[in-house]
């Protein structure tokens, strides 16, 4: 039987962090169809790549009521921030 996860509360102070970390790994992810298989240097590293592809598809209530997993995502996020930044510059142009 699945745990039920309530979706997290509006007013908890992490959720816009929280938001904007997901949106940085599922950009990465999106980039790394191949899962780290070509040296192309898009998308996760590969120790990084089935982690990463996996914290990508949470929802912030999952992340929110974790710690651990809300330390990784923060921490994945923080590493792969400046790879994100240049992905939706490109797509501005």
């Amino acid at each position: 039987m699945r745990k039920f996860t309530p979706p997290p509360r509006g007013d908890d102070p992490r959720l816009p962090k929280i938001a904007e970390a997901l949106r940085i790994l599922a950009a990465v992810a999106a980039e790394d169809s191949d899962y780290a298989k070509l040296q192309n240097g898009r998308g996760f590293s590969k120790p990084d790549s089935t982690k990463g592809h996996a914290l990508a598809q949470l929802r912030p209530g999952v992340v929110i009521s974790n710690p651990s997993t809300y330390a990784e995502v923060i921490k994945m996020a923080t590493r792969y921030r400046r790879q994100a930044s240049k992905i939706a510059q490109g797509n501005l142009l």
